[in-house]
């Protein structure tokens, strides 16, 4: 009698444990994908910002007088792993991020069209003085798949995921 009670003493703390042990595990795996959530956007926040500095960068260098205005840069990043070389699939499948750099200029001063770019003046091509203030409306869309989504382990359903989509817009006087 003694013997059977003890076997089912353990057999019911073994359960409790194991119990325990699925409850931390389940509980680190979704703080683990949280973390890697929250990595990822604030990765594409930083690419948003960056990249509204590089087209500033970009315009002030641009001849607008001779090579009309800029309009969009786009870019793929793609991860490296440790060893610096880069993973295979880039954006795709997750692994990166795909920058879409849109620019719409106001106020331009005299001399310098920009014909069928989203100007946000009207009749630009007839006016003879400057409109106001030159300035240029930058628009950043950073897209990015999300790697931990099971679709994106098989090439046959990668396209199935969904792209994540952060965008920031920025006036800038030029």
């Amino acid at each position: 009698m003694r013997k059977a009670f003890s076997l089912i003493t353990a057999i019911f703390v073994m359960f409790l444990m194991a119990s325990v042990a699925g409850l931390v595990f389940n509980l680190t795996g979704k703080s683990v994908k949280e973390t890697s959530t929250q990595y990822r956007k604030e990765q594409a926040a930083l690419l948003a910002r960056s990249y509204t500095e590089y087209a500033i960068l970009a315009i002030q260098g641009h001849d607008m007088a001779t090579n009309g205005c800029l309009r969009t840069i786009t870019a793929v990043i793609n991860y490296t792993d440790l060893n610096g070389t880069i993973q295979a699939g880039g954006a795709n499948t997750g692994a990166g991020y795909r920058t879409t750099v849109r620019m719409r200029y106001i106020g331009l001063p005299v001399g310098i069209n920009c014909p069928n770019t989203g100007l946000l003046e009207s009749n630009v091509a007839n006016r003879t003085t400057s409109v106001g203030i030159p300035s240029v409306l930058i628009d950043v869309n950073v897209r990015y798949r999300n790697p931990d989504d099971p679709r994106s382990f098989s090439a046959s359903t990668r396209a199935q995921v969904p792209w994540i989509n952060y965008n920031r817009r920025t006036l800038q006087r030029l």
